[in-house]
């Protein structure tokens, strides 16, 4: 049960009526001597510990006799916009057994703390979404000190699943896992991050994606011999990289990755036909029709496409060979994948549109990639989402120049 006490003061122009600030002290082995507010509109809460007698470090003892009471005072969080700070009475006990002296433990604020636990917590929450120095500013504290807090509550978040912060350290080693990069400066600074694909969490978030950088984070893995599948895009360099440090793991192509890179062909095809002479009219707002996927189109829009694709057969044809890959994606095994892709290869070549027989060097390059997805059935649909989150996150700090600070505010979101 909340401690509470009314705080009085006296409204101007009246007379003797008081006004009353609720302050919710919520520290249950505490209570309330007195509370007051100050000239510069602080709240100031006296407080003492419920409990009348406390063990003695030396001997074990239980000691009730109070040697003396020292009051020290201590920011708490603020209670609307009122700054609180507690006067905490901390007492000193004799012991009767071996006649020390000792000071009760401080379980609010830790030793030699001139803050409570809660305001770092609170700090810490704020700083894992905005920038320190806003923090700072907003609090009327020292950047430094918030930096602290976010580093100590990171540190503490990690612990609970058996992490820390150091970059050298092994990593725990799952069977599947998602890999990717992400831009800190685009076309100067990239980041490699590794992910859990079964626990859906962050390993790491590395420095660099050159195959070496790769290769080096790859090789912190306490089991590598344990993996058994990684996610990827159809990078250069992360697939080398697997190949030397996990040589017994399969790689497998993200499914969203190809229906997007066959994506960026077909577009070409329907720009090209919004701007010739039969299809400006009918294409006119309508390319999306064509570009969204067949099952998110209601039947109105449906009716609509294929009445436009009647008119503009050729347009037609492209966009049954786009929806096949999808159709080939949802329902093929691990059977009939590899027959019914060579098949669509051949559709394709033989239907005449180049930027898509441009496109299918990709199938050939990452054939036996591409067909692993039937395999393992995993995606890097969790990484891209941590990419997105992380990009969120630097525009909220508008762009952190501190790589360390991301790192931590990404680790530290990811293991709560």
């Amino acid at each position: 049960m909340r401690h509470q006490q009314i705080i009085e003061t006296q409204q101007k122009g009246e007379k003797e009526q008081p006004q009353g600030i609720l302050v919710p002290l919520d520290l249950p082995n505490f209570k309330i001597l007195r509370q007051s507010q100050q000239g510069d509109g602080s709240l100031e809460v006296h407080v003492i510990a419920t409990k009348d007698q406390e063990i003695c470090p030396a001997c074990q003892s239980i000691s009730e006799k109070i040697h003396d009471t020292r009051r020290r005072v201590k920011r708490d969080i603020a209670l609307r916009t009122y700054q609180v700070r507690l006067v905490l009475y901390t007492r000193r006990f004799r012991c009767t057994t071996c006649r020390r002296t000792f000071t009760e433990a401080e379980n609010v604020c830790g030793k030699y703390k001139r803050t409570t636990k809660r305001f770092r917590l609170y700090l810490a929450q704020q700083a894992s979404a905005r920038p320190i120095t806003q923090v700072a500013e907003q609090e009327e504290v020292g950047p430094r000190f918030v930096q602290d807090c976010l580093i100590a509550q990171g540190e503490e978040k990690l612990a609970q699943v058996g992490r820390t912060l150091d970059e050298t350290a092994p990593l725990p080693t799952p069977r599947f896992l998602g890999i990717d990069e992400f831009a800190r400066r685009k076309g100067h600074c990239y980041d490699t991050i590794l992910c859990d694909l079964v626990s859906r969490t962050v390993l790491e978030v590395s420095e660099g994606r050159k195959l070496e950088d790769v290769q080096k984070l790859l090789g912190r893995l306490s089991n590598p011999n344990t993996v058994e599948a990684v996610s990827m895009d159809m990078s250069a360099s992360f697939r080398p990289a697997v190949q030397l440090a996990l040589p017994q793991a399969a790689i497998v192509v993200d499914h969203f990755h190809v229906i997007q890179h066959v994506m960026k062909a077909f577009r070409k095809i329907v720009s090209s036909w919004a701007h010739k002479k039969e299809g400006v009219i009918l294409l006119h707002r309508k390319q999306h029709l064509f570009l969204r996927a067949k099952e998110d189109l209601t039947e109105e829009q449906a009716q609509e496409r294929v009445m436009i694709g009647a008119r503009l057969p050729e347009l037609e044809e492209a966009w049954q060979l786009k929806e096949a890959l999808r159709f080939w994606y949802a329902h093929a095994t691990v059977e009939t994948a590899a027959t019914e892709l060579d098949r669509w290869i051949q559709q394709v070549q033989e239907s005449g549109f180049a930027s898509l027989q441009k496109a299918l060097s990709a199938f050939v390059k990452w054939r036996k990639e591409i067909l692993a997805f039937f395999q393992f059935r995993i995606s890097n649909g969790f990484v891209e989402g941590k990419n997105n989150r992380t990009k969120a996150l630097m525009r909220q700090g508008y762009g952190y120049r501190n790589r360390q600070h991301l790192r931590l505010r990404i680790l530290s979101g990811n293991a709560s």
